[in-house]
């Protein structure tokens, strides 16, 4: 008896799921001729701006195009969780370069610049800079897309 009735649950569970299933395929079917207006949705961009080229504390989105451009092969949630992912993803593949900084940051700018600081910005999910307000913490001189000693101004 307990056999039959097991039987019959599984059927009717198998039934149950295939019904499910011919239901959402042909939901999606029809979904799928109706033009979408959705996006997709951009992955984890990792941007380095010059301190010139942004105002501090304001939303406005940065001038001009980073200094180096990083694209993460990864997708992560469109939330806050999900923009620290991409962060410290972008932290992985900055961090390794920070002792070569000075002759990488001058020599993909294409501008002179004194005294201005590197800012990580991210986009994740929308084609919108999000300021970290993470730096590497030294000031950067450039001239003529070569790096020199900043002078110390007393």
């Amino acid at each position: 008896m307990r056999l039959q009735i097991l039987a019959v649950i599984l059927c009717a569970s198998q039934i149950y799921a295939d019904e499910t299933a011919q239901i959402a395929t042909t939901s999606n079917e029809t979904t799928t001729d109706a033009p979408t207006t959705e996006t997709t949705p951009l992955g984890c961009v990792c941007g380095v701006f010059l301190s010139g080229q942004f105002k501090k504390g304001s939303k406005e989105q940065p001038k001009g195009n980073p200094a180096l451009l990083h694209e993460h092969p990864d997708d992560f949630p469109c939330s806050i969780v999900g923009n620290k992912l991409c962060t410290n993803k972008c932290l992985d593949a900055i961090v390794k370069h920070l002792p070569n900084s000075p002759a990488i940051l001058c020599g993909s700018i294409d501008r002179d610049c004194h005294k201005e600081r590197a800012y990580l910005f991210i986009k994740n999910c929308k084609d919108e800079w999000i300021n970290t307000n993470l730096s590497a913490g030294r000031e950067y001189c450039c001239k003529d897309g070569l790096s020199y000693k900043c002078p110390i101004l007393s």
